[in-house]
């Protein structure tokens, strides 16, 4: 019996079949990548919501820390159990550091002694950032004239007609800075790069009032700020205070003139052992390049609190020097001051 005429394979359900499954497959990398991103904004959203349930927690306890604990050259407590006031870090929690820095070991950038003499001190800190001393002149007017509430400029400075020029009129306010970032206003100040890189200038300036400097607190940028000596004595210092070998400066500061210091502490300004009501209060995780900060100054003799906080910002910070479980633990309030005494008088500072 004769075969019928074979049919010829076309081939176009094949290609049916390798498309669908290749549209299936996009799909379903399509729904397996936004799975992953839900996830991935699910684990990041659950770490932010926990970071902040510690930052609350840590916070509250530093303020009932720093309302309770009597302050001595030491910082919080006394020599035997203290916590240091110098910036050096402490843990709070098992993630969660906290660095307390009194304003007094820091430069006033609203002092009045810098319309005179005191002007030097921002000189010689702008100096450890390598800015020669015809630039550090011309920045330290320009800081003055925005200061001051005329609008006479002085040789190297700027007043309201110099932003105005630059398109920056409204920058300029002719009063005292409500906080160091205020200095990246000042025309001229963000050019110079050095001075808002890895250790930006507003981690040593403070915009209090002060009139103490406290030695046992600066840092060493401030104490070649304030004294005029060497960076590399200023550095010994800090790095013995904080190694524990001396906890103060103030016996080295006030050898005589003719000593290797150099320029000592300018006419109508005081140094201090005793830190201040104001601390800065810098609070981070021990992964993250950033932080919190706080300006907490102390009131005492206020009815309504004892303490009121100045203002609060996030600020970029450097990794840290040294692995976070070799980082002490910040003491507790009870091992600085003795709650079971009945009536006692202990002031807060």
């Amino acid at each position: 019996m004769p075969c019928g005429k074979p049919h010829r394979q076309r081939g176009y359900i094949l290609a049916l079949n390798i498309a669908v499954l290749a549209l299936m497959l996009i799909g379903a990398t399509y729904i397996g990548q936004r799975l992953s991103l839900a996830k991935t904004m699910a684990q990041t959203e659950k770490q932010r919501v926990a970071d902040e349930i510690a930052f609350e927690s840590a916070r509250a306890k530093v303020l009932f820390l720093l309302a309770t604990a009597p302050r001595s050259p030491d910082g919080l407590g006394t020599a035997d159990h203290h916590a240091a006031l110098d910036g050096r870090p402490y843990r709070v929690a098992e993630n969660v550091l906290v660095s307390l820095q009194d304003t007094r070991g820091l430069i006033s950038v609203n002092a009045s002694s810098l319309d005179g003499s005191g002007r030097d001190s921002i000189e010689r800190l702008l100096g450890t950032y390598g800015v020669d001393s015809i630039e550090a002149n011309r920045l330290t007017d320009i800081l003055l004239d925005y200061r001051d509430t005329d609008d006479l400029r002085r040789i190297n400075g700027a007043e309201r007609e110099d932003y105005l020029r630059a398109g920056q009129e409204s920058m300029i306010r002719n009063s005292d800075l409500l906080a160091p970032d205020e200095l990246g206003r000042l025309l001229t100040w963000m050019d110079s790069e050095q001075l808002w890189q890895d250790d930006p200038i507003t981690n040593h300036v403070s915009t209090e009032k002060l009139a103490t400097f406290n030695t046992n607190t600066a840092d060493w940028r401030t104490l070649v700020a304030m004294t005029g000596m060497p960076a590399e004595a200023a550095k010994k210092i800090v790095e013995q205070r904080q190694g524990g070998q001396n906890g103060e400066a103030s016996d080295m500061l006030q050898q005589p003139p003719t000593s290797t210091i150099g320029t000592l502490f300018a006419a109508g300004s005081s140094t201090g052992r005793y830190p201040g009501p104001s601390i800065l209060v810098t609070l981070r995780t021990d992964k993250s390049t950033w932080g919190e900060q706080l300006l907490v100054t102390h009131t005492a003799t206020f009815k309504s609190s004892p303490w009121h906080i100045e203002y609060a910002r996030r600020v970029a910070l450097k990794p840290l020097t040294m692995p976070p479980e070799k980082i002490p633990m910040l003491p507790e309030a009870a091992t600085l001051r003795d709650f079971t005494t009945k009536d006692q008088v202990q002031l807060s500072f």
